[in-house]
C-alpha cells in the first residue's frame, strides 16, 4: 500500500438461509412464499404433507426453540419465527417492506388484521370440523351466499383512498399486499369452481391489483411451477374446496 493510504477491510456478510415451514399447501403459507419469491430471498420451503410429520417430527424440534410452536413459522438464523402476523410482520421490517413511519407501519398491521378475518371466515365454510358448513349441501348454501357478497368492500375503499396501486407502500408489494392477493385469487378460483362469474368484477380496483401482482416478473416461477399449484386447503381433513 502507499504511504498514508488506510486499508480498509470490507467484510460481506451473506443473509443465511431462511426456514418456512407450512403444510404442503397454500393456505397461509402462500402469501408468506410470495414474499420471499418476490424479493428472491434464498430460503428452505419445509412442506408437511402428513399430520404426523408436523405434530411428531417438525413441531417438537421447533418447540424448543419457540414455546408458541405453530404452523406457519420462519427460522432466520437463530431466531425462530411463530404465528402468521408475526412471521409477516418480521419479513416487513427484515426486509425493509412495512415503511418508514409509524402510520405506515400501523396500516401495514391493519390489512394483516383484516386479512386475517377475511381468511378465518371463509375457513369456517371450508372445513367441517368447524361446525358450521357440516354437509355439502350447508357449504353449498354457505359458498353461495359469500361468492355473492365477496368480503372485498374495504380493501376497495382502501386502494379508492389512497389513490395508488398498492395497500401500504406507494411503490411496490408490502407482506400485507399479498395476503389480500391470496384471498382474492381463493374467492377467484371458489368462483369459477361453483360456475360464477368472476367475483373481482364487482371490485375492479382489486381487480386489477389482482393482475399487477400476477403480473411481477419474480413470481413468474411461483406462478407456473412453484407452489402456487399446490392444493389451497388440506384435503384430508375434509375441505369443502382444495
Amino acid at each position: 500500500l502507499a504511504q498514508g493510504v488506510p486499508f480498509v477491510c470490507c467484510v460481506v456478510t451473506k443473509m443465511a438461509v431462511m426456514e418456512l415451514g407450512y403444510w404442503k399447501i397454500r393456505g397461509l403459507g402462500a402469501p408468506l412464499r410470495m414474499v420471499l419469491e418476490y424479493k428472491e430471498v434464498q430460503y428452505k420451503d419445509t412442506q408437511y404433507a402428513e399430520f404426523p410429520d408436523w405434530f411428531k417430527g417438525g413441531k417438537p424440534a421447533i418447540e424448543q426453540k419457540n414455546p408458541f410452536a405453530n404452523l406457519p413459522y420462519l427460522v432466520d438464523g437463530d431466531t425462530v419465527v411463530c404465528q402468521t402476523n408475526a412471521v409477516f410482520a418480521y419479513l416487513a421490517e427484515k426486509l425493509d417492506m412495512a415503511g418508514k413511519d409509524l402510520q405506515t407501519k400501523t396500516l401495514h398491521q391493519t390489512i394483516l388484521c383484516e386479512s386475517y378475518d377475511v381468511r378465518d371466515a371463509m375457513v369456517q365454510i371450508i372445513y367441517p370440523f368447524k361446525k358450521v358448513c357440516r354437509t355439502p349441501e350447508e357449504f353449498e348454501e354457505q359458498s353461495k351466499a359469500q361468492l355473492e357478497n365477496p368480503p372485498f368492500a374495504k380493501f376497495e375503499a382502501c386502494l379508492t383512498k389512497s389513490g395508488g396501486d398498492w395497500f401500504v407502500l406507494p411503490d411496490g408489494p408490502s407482506p400485507a399486499d399479498f395476503h389480500v392477493w391470496e384471498l382474492l385469487d381463493q374467492y377467484r378460483l371458489l368462483g369459477e369452481k361453483k360456475g360464477k362469474a368472476d367475483v373481482l368484477d364487482q371490485f375492479p380496483k382489486c381487480k386489477a391489483f389482482h393482475q399487477r401482482v400476477r403480473a411481477l416478473p419474480t413470481l413468474q416461477k411461483y406462478f407456473t411451477e412453484g407452489a402456487y399449484n399446490l392444493p389451497i386447503n388440506v384435503e384430508k381433513a375434509g375441505a369443502n374446496f382444495f
